[in-house]
């Protein structure tokens, strides 16, 4: 982080990875395994590839108006009403996002680790954490993605590396999963796995330059598709598609039954690390930059004061789903596949009336 208060393409990259790379410690790969199959290993780089193509799509509109974050270039190509609108309901969009991931996290730990604590003591806890790392701003997150990114992914590639004798490589046939027609559907819509991407041009004013935007979001694209693919292949290889709708945490279960001797065995305590870290980014950066549209929407220069109400409202939102399938099949599958038009269909749109209009900065070079 430099002293102006830009943070550099590394940093970028680490934290912005760490943001979307978090959902394979969760129900990510079971779910995409119960909807392509012995596919689901690539499906995800075909949503990589879509996601890549998007958001350089994204960037020339970027490019067309510099120095302007994605919220001003809304109410400059749609007006200042209109504008104020989608800024308002991205905000909510992104409160929503923090309270399902939180939720998400709730319902894993209930299950695996602490079973007999109160839920509302672990979101309250939860949130406190978050609220704190807000009130430091957003350098604190990316000083802690910075410092934990080596660690917690050569944690992940130690687990997977331990269970290699629970591979089986015939458990990826058939290769085209249900499908090549339905393969490409799901990788086309799941590139909405990716939209915690749409960070960098939220918070443009913090980069260097909208090259520097494009870069970030490229390469943190890139890595997660192989992260993801990675994690995927290796969960599919050890329980098969059969066996792989039925976890709730792939990746956990696979460090569970890792056994080597009585002293090399269960290496959860390595994914717990991870898991905690992960989730508290994950929420955290959601959290924040719902508050950062709300406050610029309404041109409130500091935004502390907003940090109870809204940790209160992600308390009340995370507690909605009446239970674990509810939570998956309506919040996740929002905010992981329907949210598709939401994340990239919007600035699309308005680059498409913003071409028509011929609306751009004055000291745009396109």
């Amino acid at each position: 982080m430099s002293k102006g208060g830009k943070f550099s393409v590394y940093e970028g990259v680490l934290f912005t990875t760490v943001i979307i790379v978090s959902k394979t410690l969760y129900t990510s790969p079971s779910i995409v395994v119960k909807l392509t199959g012995t596919a689901s290993w690539y499906v995800t780089l075909i949503s990589c590839v879509t996601a890549v193509i998007l958001f350089s799509i994204i960037c020339i509109l970027l490019n067309r108006f510099p120095g302007k974050n994605l919220i001003e270039i809304y109410e400059g190509v749609l007006g200042n009403l209109v504008g104020k609108i989608v800024g308002f309901s991205f905000s909510a969009h992104l409160l929503y996002y923090a309270a399902s991931v939180l939720r998400e996290f709730l319902e894993m730990i209930k299950v695996y680790n602490l079973p007999h604590t109160p839920p509302s003591v672990i979101i309250i806890t939860y949130l406190s954490v978050c609220t704190l790392i807000n009130y430091k701003g957003i350098e604190s997150m990316l000083r802690i993605a910075t410092i934990s990114f080596y660690p917690i992914i050569f944690g992940i590639f130690i687990i997977l590396a331990l269970a290699l004798p629970y591979y089986h490589i015939d458990y990826i046939k058939p290769y085209l999963g249900y499908g090549f027609k339905k393969t490409l559907y799901v990788g086309f819509f799941r590139s909405s796995a990716y939209a915690e991407v749409l960070i960098l041009p939220t918070i443009i004013t913090s980069l260097y330059s909208v090259k520097d935007c494009k870069r970030i979001g490229v390469i943190s694209i890139l890595l997660s598709g192989f992260i993801f693919s990675v994690t995927s292949l290796c969960y599919l290889m050890t329980y098969q598609y059969t066996m792989g709708v039925e976890n709730l945490s792939g990746i956990f279960e696979l460090s569970r039954m890792i056994y080597y001797s009585r002293y090399a065995q269960r290496m959860e305590s390595i994914f717990l690390f991870a898991w905690v870290i992960f989730s508290l980014l994950t929420v955290s950066s959601g959290f924040y930059l719902s508050i950062r549209i709300y406050c610029q929407n309404f041109h409130i220069t500091d935004p502390r004061p907003l940090l109870l109400p809204f940790a209160l409202l992600t308390y009340v939102v995370a507690l909605q789903p009446k239970s674990i399938s509810e939570l998956i099949d309506v919040n996740l599958k929002f905010i992981r596949q329907q949210s598709f038009f939401a994340a990239y269909g919007v600035p699309i749109f308005v680059l498409i009336i913003a071409l028509i209009f011929r609306k751009k900065d004055q000291n745009s070079s396109t």
